[in-house]
């Protein structure tokens, strides 16, 4: 059964893609598992995560000038920002690089890509500084934003007048400045930007049960402000 078990690690693929593809799946299996079942709930979607981690280096602080001059896709400029700016296509995402090792990375996906670009990261130090040792460390979600569209029918809209009029206390609303009801919730640990159109941002969670959760306790609200088109 063991042999089963790990054959596919020896077709030729690294043990890391293995383990990335099987994490990868899980996740997509664990998110349609929740979408399908709050059939009455309209499916949430992550569209960004901002997460950290510290790099370990046996030579410390980080030399940034030598190091931006070394990386691809890496621009400093020590004048304007204290940070290393690297953009990467695989997973796409933007990693903040600061000379105490640690990393600010914004445009993932998901935890695994957060991982994918932290190691990436260690890989290209490691590559292209000969004789430097360096150790990925902590890999933390700060935060997730994601978003939902209630696909309104024609003519149909959120009534964000009456929305802010029953629920001030926990909202922002000035229309003449921003188009966006923002609604704090105090029983929910994630912040919703909602829309006119019936496009909803959710923000606050740090992780995606939270964003889950969150809206689902909060789309009952929301739903009592959903006006129908006129026939």
């Amino acid at each position: 059964m063991r042999k089963r078990k790990y054959a596919h690690l020896r077709r030729g693929r690294r043990v890391e893609d293995c383990l990335t593809e099987d994490i990868d799946a899980f996740y997509a299996a664990a998110m349609g598992a929740a979408e399908a079942g709050d059939a009455g709930t309209p499916a949430t979607c992550i569209h960004n995560l901002v997460g950290t981690a510290n790099i370990e280096s046996s030579q410390a602080p980080f030399d940034l000038l030598t190091i931006s001059r070394v990386m691809p896709n890496a621009t400093y400029d020590k004048q304007k920002f204290a940070a290393i700016t690297i953009r990467m296509l695989t997973p796409m995402c933007t990693v903040l690089l600061f000379t105490s090792g640690k990393m600010v990375l914004t445009g993932c996906k998901s935890l695994v890509e957060c991982f994918q670009a932290s190691h990436e990261i260690v890989l290209l130090l490691s590559r292209n500084l000969v004789g430097v040792r360096f150790r990925l460390r902590c890999v933390q979600i700060q935060n997730i934003v994601g978003n939902v569209d209630l696909r309104l029918g024609a003519g149909a809209s959120v009534d964000l007048d009456s929305f802010y009029r029953d629920m001030s206390v926990f909202c922002t609303y000035q229309k003449n400045m921003f188009p966006g009801l923002i609604y704090r919730a105090n029983y929910s640990p994630v912040v919703l930007l909602v829309f006119q159109s019936g496009k909803i941002v959710i923000t606050g969670g740090r992780s995606t049960r939270d964003i889950q959760d969150g809206w689902r306790q909060l789309w009952p609200v929301v739903r009592r402000y959903v006006r129908e088109g006129r026939a």
